[in-house]
């Protein structure tokens, strides 16, 4: 199969981490009663372009899909997600790499559009991110993407960037999904970015700023970010 059904393999374990930890204070702010409903794609693609977000943002037109604080699951093909600004840069990445097949994943299934709250579970509730991290991390090995995207520069320090901002609090590889990423000797030089192991091949990791919104790559940044996906996917034939 050339895809991954995440509802049918991860839901009892994604509620189980909801369960295990539903006791944690930002579960139960009264006023974001939809982080009780963790959000993953239903389906991720194998063997494509990777992009990862850092977390599912909560959005009040959406609202009504949360029921009675259950598990939800969002369609990642094409035809169902023209209403989902946030995939249309992933869409044109892919399009300009010769129609290049692509998916998405969040490291982490909690609703949330604060991203300092994430930044916040980091140094007080290091358990709960990690058992979602470990999903991910199991997720991205067995999908076995061509190349992965890394959008979001918080998403970054999960796969081992900025370390040394997190030694303080904890040691090791404790938080992160446990890759070694120093400029000076993992960069690779010939294809102007990291490689990590995943299976039995090393695979191209790009580390980019956000790709929509307000924070969004300019023009220029955002051209040769795709001309550098471009470049690796073609050296890959």
């Amino acid at each position: 199969m050339n895809t991954l059904d995440l509802e049918e393999d991860y839901k009892d374990r994604v509620l189980e981490i909801w369960n295990k930890f539903k006791d944690i204070p930002v579960l139960n702010d009264i006023a974001c009663e939809y982080r009780k409903s963790p959000l993953l794609p239903k389906i991720v693609k194998k063997n494509t372009i990777l992009f990862i977000g850092v977390n599912p943002a909560y959005s009040k037109s959406r609202k009504h899909e949360i029921i009675d604080n259950e598990i939800g699951f969002y369609p990642l093909i094409s035809d169902d997600i023209k209403d989902i600004p946030y995939f249309e840069k992933f869409k044109s990445i892919a399009n300009y790499c010769n129609n290049s097949e692509w998916t998405h994943l969040d490291l982490f299934f909690l609703r949330e559009t604060n991203q300092e709250i994430i930044e916040e579970l980091s140094y007080k509730h290091i358990d709960f991110l990690q058992a979602q991290l470990d999903i991910t991390n199991e997720i991205i090995n067995k999908i076995s993407p061509k190349i992965i995207v890394v959008s979001n520069s918080l998403a970054s320090e999960f796969f081992g960037k900025k370390k040394q901002k997190h030694s303080p609090y904890f040691d090791g590889e404790k938080i992160w999904i446990g890759h070694n990423l120093d400029f000076e000797k993992d960069f690779n030089t010939k294809i102007g970015t990291y490689t990590i192991r995943i299976g039995e091949k090393e695979t191209p990791i790009i580390f980019s700023g956000m790709l929509s919104g307000q924070r969004a790559l300019d023009l220029g940044s955002l051209e040769r970010l795709k001309w550098q996906i471009k470049m690796i996917l073609d050296s890959q034939l």
